[in-house]
């Protein structure tokens, strides 16, 4: 597998630059640079950025003014404040210049976003209310970025005044308080919806302002950090904080050419989407079956100079019996020898099946240290905590590195990471990703969801990174995740069934893989 490498200096890591990531799965295109990656993302963000200030349309004077807009829009309101259709609300402050964020059209003006539509979050779920009839209802976990996944949904009891403020019908902006806040999508359905208190139902007060405007608006504030939760632990997008936010008010029909155009970009985007992940689909396949010929011994010629992979199990005995007597590492109850049953296919008569723990000094899992959760630990600079989100294949990624102190890392012995420590995720969707420790690293912790993995003899680690990489490893990982988190735990790591080549083609091995990637990004 390709190698990235981190520098280190004292304390302070410094990382490479991360490579742009598919908004659409987890695959990371890093091939035939003539034509990929296209960073659709990056290009949405643009087009979305034009839009909101103005910049991909023309004023046209038939169009109005936002003023003219926003007079009617305040009508509206008034009359159903009149109508006891909506209470009445604490006027909001001027908006100032200093807190618009940007400048607009002159034909435009700066509004909060409750001053266009009705809000109201849904119903708190309650197992002893049971008043009303029950109907189903939908929660964040059904709502994504313009699209709904209504599978499976549950009823609770909503009173004919819940029902009042809990339905959704079409055309009905609903935005995340909680999980993803911010994700947002417009309700595109015939039929009426419920919805629990952790989504926002936003609908406008008149029928001229430009829902799909606000939801393409939402999405980029969101994809640029306009939109950040509030508190610590559970963090949220309050209702207060929706009321509030500032917004560019477009008259009606210039905010309808700019979805159409957003829209259009938007359509052409996605099919370079589908392209780029056909083709990473394509080589995703390759790579496998490049892995699967690689450990089965079918990239390499077996050579006599080599010797044997049971030399080499033998050395590996004998280093790790010196190191348990030197105290470095602990002595284990024996791990069973594999049989002649669990063999999952043939390898070179001068290989050997081994169970990785028998050949490695260390595997084990960390934990978050107290308070982390807040990050009451962390430290601006000191030394870096792994996280999940840090774990990649292709080496340690610096998206969301936190750092610990030096007098914390001394407390985590048994989850100190070192050079040449392979770190493997353990636990939900990033399981199985597997990233090699640079040579020249310091020292580091990790929490609960990623598991040490420590060669006796540190010249396997290559190997044994791209072993673990390979499908047959990896299907092992997750057919045997267990738990509310489908974990790998690190006894049923140390127990992987795997083969070991002699040292010699191990390296061989990882050259031609090596070399193969090459190919495969340039």
């Amino acid at each position: 597998m390709r190698k990235t490498t981190i520098t280190t200096d004292k304390n302070n890591f410094v990382f490479p630059p991360r490579k742009p990531r598919s908004d659409r799965g987890d695959v990371v295109f890093t091939s035939c640079s003539r034509c990929f990656p296209i960073d659709t993302q990056a290009i949405r963000n643009k087009i979305l950025d034009l839009a909101i200030r103005g910049k991909l349309t023309e004023q046209l004077p038939e169009d109005g003014s936002a003023e003219e807009l926003f007079r009617q829009i305040q009508a509206e309101k008034q009359r159903l404040i009149r109508a006891g259709k909506h209470k009445e609300e604490k006027p909001l402050p001027e908006i100032s210049d200093e807190e618009v964020p940007f400048p607009v059209p002159p034909s435009w003006r700066w509004v909060y976003l409750g001053e266009l539509f009705q809000h109201n979050t849904g119903k708190a779920l309650n197992s002893s209310n049971t008043l009303g009839q029950q109907l189903e209802y939908i929660t964040t976990s059904n709502l994504y970025w313009n699209r709904f996944e209504l599978d499976g949904l549950k009823t609770m009891s909503f009173t004919d005044s819940e029902l009042e403020k809990c339905t959704v019908r079409k055309g009905d902006l609903l935005v995340c308080e909680g999980g993803d806040i911010g994700r947002s999508a417009i309700w595109p359905y015939d039929y009426e919806m419920r919805i629990q208190n952790h989504i926002h139902r936003l609908r406008q007060y008149s029928k001229n302002i430009c829902t799909e405007f606000y939801y393409y608006l939402l999405w980029f504030y969101k994809q640029t950090g306009r939109i950040n939760g509030i508190g610590i632990g559970l963090q949220g997008f309050s209702a207060k904080r929706v009321h509030s936010l500032i917004v560019p008010l477009a008259p009606y029909d210039e905010a309808v050419r700019l979805v159409e155009i957003i829209k259009q970009a938007f359509s052409l985007l996605d099919t370079i989407d589908a392209l780029q992940a056909q083709y990473a689909d394509n080589l995703t396949v390759l790579k496998t079956k490049l892995l699967e010929a690689a450990i089965q011994g079918k990239l390499t010629d077996q050579l006599p100079e080599d010797g044997t992979a049971e030399d080499l199990y033998r050395q590996i005995q004998t280093q790790k019996q010196a190191l348990i007597k030197a105290g470095k590492i602990k002595k284990e109850k024996p791990l069973p020898e594999n049989t002649t049953e669990e063999i999952p296919f043939e390898i070179p008569s001068n290989w050997k099946w081994v169970v990785l723990g028998n050949i490695t000094s260390k595997i084990s899992s960390g934990n978050t240290p107290t308070g982390g959760r807040n990050s009451d630990v962390y430290v601006p600079s000191g030394f870096p905590f792994f996280r999940e989100q840090n774990i990649y294949d292709d080496g340690i990624h610096q998206a969301g590195m936190v750092f610990i102190s030096e007098s914390l890392l001394a407390t985590r012995q048994n989850s100190t990471v070192k050079a040449k420590d392979i770190l493997l995720n353990i636990t939900g969707g990033s399981i199985g990703r597997c990233a090699l420790v640079p040579d020249d690293f310091d020292r580091g912790s990790i929490n609960q969801h990623i598991l040490i993995i420590r060669a006796v003899v540190p010249e396997t680690r290559h190997y044994l990174h791209m072993l673990i990489c390979s499908p047959y490893v990896q299907s092992q990982i997750k057919n045997n995740a267990v738990g509310d988190k489908d974990g790998f735990s690190a006894g049923r790591c140390k127990r992987l069934l795997v083969p070991l080549p002699p040292l010699a083609e191990q390296k061989r091995i990882v050259q031609k893989i090596d070399g193969a990637m090459k190919v495969f990004e340039n």
